[in-house]
């Protein structure tokens, strides 16, 4: 007897990258599967706040990925409930895997048409959007759509997926008595100890900071440029990430623009997944006060290339600083920023060994706390 075929619904896929780590979650989730599963990926043709379709890509055919991956890549005028309705009424004992919640095409409809055909398994991955940070942008759809939800129902049939107990909890609040699993996100490999020995630190004396992100009220990075409005010593620092909210970008330029002569600050719009691993041998410590993560893709990558971490303390990467891997702090405490700042600028070569180290450890010990293959393949039996 044929195994079932995993379908997976996510509205950016690679090779997305602007949405960030949700894309690298279904990638890596993908792969994984794959081992032992047909997967089949159903997405948009385009990337996050992009209107022009992926080159040199073919639109609403499956692609052979890999052996064991297609992709079905959809174009605007392929985006319909006829779609989706013949997509998802094929084979029920078929897998269904969506990622996110409140996407009419790629959340909503696919889980209203798996109920609906009673598919073998509906599982949902929530994807930190149901931490308070992110209820907060454009709270009344999403709270109405959460009302609806537990009201009919909507979940009864699925499992819905959190990556920590913290996550599964705000899951329950938000939708009440519904079945949840905790399956971790699955992250890159570490790099080894021995490719950083030569790395250079705080070239011509100024401490490198990366700021890796959406420039987004979550994400925070006006925080970090208030910080830095109130630093008086030599610093470079790296913004990269899309906006898609043009009133808080405006402000975010304006303090760009207007920072002091000893802060060198650069904001690229967008960079590919693949070139990641430049940007982290080119700095010294990775910037992210963000107002919450359900992972936070960008601060595990940065760990798993050695690079200690500034970040919020709504994330699943508590007391860090004991592990020599960073610092967290009060997102909207600037002073806290500036402090965590001035004290990496401050430490030397071998002080600041110790704190690469410490980075590499902890990304080290998430992946040997986690037997990835066992947790995955359970879920989908």
């Amino acid at each position: 007897m044929s195994k079932p075929v995993v379908y997976i619904f996510t509205d950016w896929y690679a090779p997305g990258f602007k949405a960030g780590g949700p894309i690298q979650s279904v990638v890596n989730l993908a792969q994984l599967l794959s081992k032992e599963n047909r997967v089949k990926i159903i997405t948009r043709n385009t990337d996050y706040g992009s209107q022009t379709p992926y080159l040199n890509l073919e639109s609403d055919v499956w692609i052979l990925e890999s052996e064991n991956i297609e992709i079905l890549y959809l174009s605007k005028e392929n985006i319909s409930i006829k779609t989706f309705n013949n997509i998802c009424k094929l084979g029920k004992q078929n897998i269904v895997i969506i990622n996110g919640l409140f996407s009419f095409w790629y959340s909503i409809l696919p889980l209203f048409l798996a109920n609906l055909y009673n598919r073998n398994k509906i599982l949902v991955a929530t994807r930190g959007m149901l931490h308070k940070s992110a209820l907060s942008i454009k709270p009344t759809k999403k709270l109405m759509f959460l009302a609806f939800a537990r009201g009919f129902g909507l979940y009864r049939k699925s499992i819905l997926l959190a990556t920590s107990e913290f996550e599964k909890q705000e899951i329950e609040k938000s939708l009440g008595k519904v079945k949840i699993k905790i399956a971790p996100n699955i992250p890159i490999k570490p790099i080894e100890l021995k490719d950083i020995e030569n790395k250079t630190f705080k070239p011509q004396g100024k401490l490198r900071l990366l700021f890796l992100g959406r420039i987004a009220p979550e994400k925070n990075p006006i925080s970090v440029l208030k910080a830095l409005q109130t630093i008086n010593i030599p610093l470079a620092i790296h913004f990269i990430g899309s906006a898609i909210d043009k009133q808080y970008n405006e402000e975010f330029e304006n303090l760009i623009k207007n920072l002091p002569e000893n802060i060198d600050a650069k904001h690229t719009q967008e960079i590919p997944h693949a070139e990641i691993t430049n940007l982290f041998s080119e700095n010294d410590v990775m910037i992210l006060p963000s107002l919450g993560e359900n992972f936070g893709h960008a601060i595990f990558e940065s760990l798993a290339h050695a690079v200690p971490v500034i970040i919020g303390n709504n994330t699943p990467w508590q007391n860090i600083k004991e592990q020599k891997a960073g610092i967290e702090i009060i997102p909207t405490n600037i002073e806290q920023i500036k402090e965590a700042i001035i004290y990496f600028n401050q430490i030397d070569k071998e002080t600041y060994y110790t704190w690469q180290k410490g980075a590499l450890n902890c990304a080290k010990n998430y992946i040997s706390a986690n037997n990835f293959d066992e947790i995955y393949s359970a879920l989908i039996r």
